[in-house]
């Protein structure tokens, strides 16, 4: 445990988020989301409870926090892969199928970015003031609206308000999928004991294949029927 001087100073005041933010990362490498507590990170960081809240108001606004961060990480991993995601001179609905394949492999190598998308609405904007809300909100915002672009420069035939109703979907679907293909011990145990449940306990990369190539096929069909 750290113990650290008063941050004084604008500069130091936004070291000592980031390292609060690195503690609480570190944190979830240990244990769930449901399991990191202000108090346990408050005395991994050297700060008390109160001082704490002298950078963050609440666990949920640092894991918010650190849940834009994880997702500009991954917008700029896959920033430079994009224009190999698909075969340009596939059909349209080939095309929906490869690029439903590389967000499934690339948000799987994403673990702490799927954890956190998964407990977004349930558990992490409860807890918050108007002002973390809406700072975060307008943060998702403009990352939906930067995948929605990159999306449509791979399957052209969407326009902007298609492409903007699949990148909301993708997040949509990362969140759901991985909370389903990583069920509690119990849960767990049950699928293994009886086979005929196993298609509620899906894989997360197949399932969000699947479903996401549906769903851009879904929009690429409606925007032929439009035309």
């Amino acid at each position: 445990m750290a113990t650290f001087q008063r941050a004084r100073s604008d500069e130091q005041r936004a070291m000592r988020r980031q390292s609060i933010l690195r503690t609480a990362a570190d944190m979830l490498d240990e244990m769930p989301v449901a399991a990191l507590s202000l108090n346990e990170l408050s005395r991994r960081v050297g700060l008390a409870k109160s001082a704490m809240t002298r950078y963050f108001e609440s666990r949920e606004a640092v894991l918010l926090d650190l849940l834009s961060e994880a997702a500009a990480r991954y917008r700029a991993e896959i920033a430079a892969t994009l224009p190999g995601w698909v075969d340009p001179s596939a059909s349209a609905p080939v095309r929906a199928r490869q690029v439903a394949a590389r967000l499934a492999k690339t948000f799987a190598a994403h673990p702490t970015l799927c954890e956190l998308l998964s407990v977004q609405h349930a558990i992490l904007e409860h807890n918050i003031s108007v002002d973390v809300a809406t700072r975060y909100k307008r943060s998702s915002r403009d990352g939906m609206r930067w995948l929605a672009e990159r999306l449509r420069g791979l399957l052209p035939e969407l326009d902007d308000e298609q492409a903007l109703r699949a990148s909301h979907m993708v997040i949509i679907l990362v969140g759901a999928l991985w909370t389903r293909s990583r069920p509690a011990p119990a849960q767990l145990a049950a699928f293994q004991a009886d086979s005929s449940l196993a298609f509620m306990h899906p894989a997360f990369g197949e399932a969000f294949e699947a479903a996401a190539a549906t769903f851009l096929r879904g929009l690429i069909a409606e925007a032929a029927d439009a035309s």
